[in-house]
């Protein structure tokens, strides 16, 4: 079980692929691990990438301490995942995130430029609005944690994560709702961001707004049809639109 001390995180990881490939640092979404986007890294470690699966910090086998949800939990989870690819000696990689996830990886290229190659995120669009919180604290409650959940996070309190969850980015919105919206402009190197038409967290418009506001090296990718797991309601135009901009990039 490979694991690393970052600060005072324990954060387990799996590697895959040729040692030599250009690394995809690909981070999961809330209440998973790696190994749930382990379909998709199958799909690059195909095409030469080598690709770093972690549980984010607090996640899974990323304990102690556990999983956490202050108000600044996106931002601490980019610092951590910095302070992980040096840690692994990597000098830049592809910067890929779902979801909760996302929203690390769009904050990775303002704090840590240099480690980022390129950033690709989905289901992610770098601010909240208060229509966003009065839909999850409507629907979230209803969504207990399953028995597969429960079990990827053994020993964690996983039954209060929601309502932490809840209150976290409540706060967030109360504060403006920004997560890396204003500083989209710093992003310096390629992006994507892919958002499905009917994802009820994350709007079309408010994925262009962020594609804009990076400017000319930002591409946004709409999946008609599709909701918030766009790699699993569409994997094959998912994973080709993927590898066409890592390829670019």
């Amino acid at each position: 079980m490979p694991t690393l001390q970052v600060h005072d995180q324990t954060l387990y990881y799996e590697t895959y692929g040729p040692p030599k490939g250009a690394v995809v640092l690909l981070m999961h979404g809330w209440m998973q691990v790696g190994r749930d986007l382990l379909a998709l890294a199958d799909s690059l470690i195909g095409r030469g990438f080598r690709v770093v699966l972690p549980d984010l910090p607090g996640y899974g086998r990323s304990a102690p301490p556990p999983r956490r949800f202050p108000p600044d939990f996106y931002f601490r989870d980019a610092q951590y995942m910095g302070a992980f690819l040096k840690a692994l000696q990597i000098e830049q990689a592809h910067v890929v995130g779902y979801s909760d996830g996302g929203e690390v990886a769009l904050l990775m290229p303002i704090l840590f430029p240099r480690l980022c190659r390129s950033v690709a995120a989905w289901a992610a669009i770098g601010a909240y609005d208060a229509a966003f919180v009065d839909y999850i604290q409507r629907q979230m409650p209803r969504l207990a944690p399953s028995p597969g959940q429960r079990a990827r996070h053994p020993g964690q309190p996983v039954e209060n994560w929601q309502g932490e969850w809840i209150g976290a980015v409540t706060s967030l919105v109360r504060s403006g709702g920004d997560l890396s919206l204003s500083r989209a402009g710093e992003i310096a190197c390629p992006l994507l961001l892919m958002v499905g038409e009917h994802d009820p967290l994350n709007p079309v418009a408010s994925a262009r707004r962020f594609v804009e506001a990076v400017g000319a090296h930002a591409t946004l990718k709409v999946f008609d049809g599709a909701g918030h797991e766009i790699h699993d309601q569409q994997p094959g135009r998912f994973v080709a639109a993927l590898l066409e901009f890592l390829r670019g990039a």
